[in-house]
């Protein structure tokens, strides 16, 4: 039996998050000057994601819910030491989670000051000192490579959840349906709730943006 475990906001926010992730380290890694613009454009897109995340993951329900799926840790240990098919996230994968969402804040957030010294500020660089500003441009770039080997080993976790545990994760993500067995505890989309908290992390980066 197959029944609705990710809803298409919490889908849309994935791959969205995925896409805006992936132009962010190119243009910050390998992006010549003239692609700053777009390096900061899709900055800002992940900073509206990841306020909607967190205003949906504290009220949703379902699977998309914090509470839902961050354990302490013995649950963590007794799953590492016998990893079982899980509805949405398993107990070690919510802290890959929350470790990303983490990074991408400090990313986000250390961007939003940072500088060149040249030609280019973050929209909030004038309400720090250079000195401070210099330390949070530092901050960028080092948690830059945090982030990338975050995002390699939950690959590596994929593929071995995939592969070798036979815990089917990516189709789900794409399609929001997982075999539960006899399970019925089944998410919804909350389109209401999404829109709202969408709004919200629009809103306030618009506002962070444009004006403070």
């Amino acid at each position: 039996m197959s029944k609705l475990v990710w809803g298409l906001p919490i889908r849309i926010f994935h791959w969205s998050l995925v896409g805006l992730i992936c132009v962010s380290l190119y243009t910050g890694h390998f992006g010549e000057y003239d692609s700053i613009d777009t390096h900061m454009f899709a900055g800002y897109g992940v900073l509206a994601l990841l306020l909607f995340r967190f205003s949906f993951g504290l009220f949703a329900k379902g699977y998309a819910r914090f509470g839902q799926f961050v354990r302490g840790p013995k649950v963590i240990a007794a799953y590492v030491k016998s990893p079982e098919k899980t509805t949405g996230h398993n107990p070690l994968g919510a802290l890959g989670v929350l470790a990303l969402l983490f990074s991408l804040s400090v990313q986000v957030g250390t961007g939003l000051f940072a500088t060149d010294d040249i030609f280019v500020d973050g929209p909030l660089n004038h309400l720090v000192s250079g000195d401070t500003a210099g330390v949070l441009t530092g901050i960028h770039g080092i948690n830059q490579r945090v982030l990338m080997g975050l995002i390699s080993l939950h690959l590596i976790a994929i593929l071995i959840h995939e592969w070798r545990l036979g815990h089917r994760i990516v189709w789900p993500m794409v399609m929001g349906k997982k075999s539960l067995g006899n399970e019925t505890d089944a998410d919804r989309h909350q389109f209401g709730l999404a829109l709202t908290c969408l709004g919200i992390g629009l809103a306030l980066t618009y506002i962070l943006v444009n004006k403070i």
